[in-house]
């Protein structure tokens, strides 16, 4: 992981760039999960109603891709109540690499506000499926 704290760009730019970092860390493509599109619009609003910093974009969107992984596993055991979760201990990686990338930002304070909403959904989810890390 390194610095990558520039000011406000343009959320699209801004998407490639913490998608490159998403799969440098993971080794796998944020695309993959089924609602990336709608990660990416509420990536792309939030970027661009708070004007983010890079680093605080990538934790951004680091954390939809966890909500949207979430989100997923929520259908999945709605669907079907025998629906094992398996070991969740890569995942929660996501989460700890979004903090990181959050300490960096110089505007991490205007990142937490525009978060909040993805934290609490986030927190719920993971309460219904009685996950904690």
């Amino acid at each position: 992981m390194h610095d990558l704290d520039k000011p406000y760009t343009d959320s699209s730019q801004q998407w490639d760039i913490a998608c490159e970092c998403f799969k440098a860390e993971f080794k796998f493509d944020p695309s993959e999960i089924v609602t990336i599109d709608t990660i990416r619009e509420m990536f792309a609003e939030i970027v661009d109603d708070h004007a983010l910093s890079q680093n605080a974009a990538i934790s951004l969107m680091f954390a939809l891709y966890f909500l949207g992984y979430l989100t997923l596993l929520e259908i999945m055991k709605a669907k079907d109540e025998t629906f094992e979760i398996g070991d969740m201990s890569d995942f929660y990686l996501i989460l700890d690499r979004a903090d990181q990338w959050a300490h960096q930002a110089a505007d991490a304070a205007k990142l937490a506000d525009a978060a909040a909403p993805i934290i609490q959904a986030t927190q719920q989810i993971m309460h219904t499926l009685q996950l904690s890390r």
